[in-house]
């Protein structure tokens, strides 16, 4: 008699730590969704109101989040149904409903992240409109859709019939879970690695000083932080891969699925609000020459410079062409009425250009053009 009240007793303890490990878990998902929901909506406040200008890259930033907060409302349905409760605690239709809500999961983080990394790339074509590396751009989105759509198939498909997911006892077969989870999570780390050089070596051509340069190039290593997130995901789906207790094993995998897609979101969209943050903190951008990235931002100032290059003996020097492109708000806030360009006011635009010929001992002829 008294041995089976302490097994009860036992048996409620662990159901309470079962539970305090699901909460923490959802917990965890429900800080990084609503961090991603104010990032994005700081991202369309900027675009939307200040520049008056959203993109292709915005409302896919868009999609990501919608796919996240999915993502999180299925992880809500596995913590009622016992997530982080061993797996002979928790009732046969209580299994069933959690394991459902698990595979839908999967795919809608799959479709989170490739939208986030979509996002990147369109951001590329948006802000290096003639630059070399668009095609490689192209390449990977279309590598990305791809890609995108056998993760979010094979997530869906991944037993036959699909019920056997969360029935075992149906005759049928399911693929390696192991090789699956583990494929897509190395080629997100791939993606996020190939995206973070894609935009290098035109940031390290730019005539800016080395801190500036420094500060542009971390604007677009955010990034890292994903990379960092999604090998940390990495050990937790090996665990749950080849566990036998899923629903107390998969808390982990769970939580580093969150909050990988949720900073993916949040360091993709924090590249756009610089008109904001200038709004808020007038002096913090003042003094600065890295006037091209306000072409995403929102103001356009393009800058491009040429060194002189001198001849063999000195005498003969040919300098070439110098051009200066600059934008201004004539509102003098960037956020007026109308819409011309990126500005969203009236813009003026004064382009210098100046031309040299050869120069020797005899000669100094020399024509300057100024256009407005």
């Amino acid at each position: 008699m008294d041995m089976g009240h302490s097994e009860r007793i036992l048996a409620r303890q662990l159901t309470e730590v079962g539970n305090a490990r699901g909460a923490e878990a959802l917990t965890i998902s429900i800080v990084f969704s609503s961090l991603a929901t104010f990032f994005v909506g700081a991202r369309f406040f900027t675009r939307g109101l200040l520049v008056q200008r959203l993109g292709y890259d915005d409302w896919t930033s868009l999609a990501a989040l919608i796919f996240s907060l999915t993502f999180m409302g299925l992880f809500v349905g596995e913590k009622v149904n016992g997530l982080g409760n061993h797996i002979v605690d928790i009732p046969p239709d209580m299994m069933k409903k959690m394991m459902i809500c698990f595979w839908l999961s999967v795919p809608m983080y799959n479709s989170s992240l490739f939208c986030t990394k979509a996002s990147i790339v369109l951001l590329y074509l948006r802000i290096f409109p003639r630059s070399p590396i668009r095609k490689a751009c192209y390449a990977m989105l279309g590598f990305l859709i791809a890609y995108g759509l056998w993760a979010v198939v094979s997530g869906y498909l991944n037993c036959i019939p699909v019920q056997k997911f969360w029935d075992d006892s149906l005759e049928g077969g399911c693929i390696n879970m192991e090789n699956l989870w583990l494929s897509n999570a190395i080629m997100h780390i791939v993606t996020d690695l190939a995206l973070l050089a894609m935009p290098m070596p035109i940031i390290s051509t730019l005539q800016l000083p080395k801190k500036q340069k420094f500060a542009v190039m971390g604007i677009f290593t955010l990034g890292g932080f994903v990379c960092i997130t999604s090998g940390l995901r990495l050990h937790s789906l090996q665990v749950i891969a080849r566990s036998k207790d899923k629903t107390w094993d998969n808390v982990g995998a769970a939580s580093w699925s969150a909050i990988e897609c949720n900073v993916a979101i949040i360091c993709s969209s924090l590249s756009t609000l610089r008109p904001l943050i200038t709004k808020i903190f007038p002096r913090m951008f003042s003094g600065s020459s890295m006037g091209y990235l306000s072409n995403p931002m929102g103001n356009t100032s393009h800058k491009s410079t040429w060194r002189s290059n001198g001849s063999k003996g000195g005498s003969r020097y040919g300098l070439q062409s110098f051009a200066q492109s600059k934008s201004i708000d004539e509102e003098g806030s960037g956020d007026s009425g109308g819409s011309s360009g990126d500005l969203g006011g009236i813009t003026v635009t004064k382009m210098v250009v100046q031309e040299s010929v050869d120069i020797d001992d005899t000669s100094s002829n020399r024509k300057l053009v100024y256009s407005h």
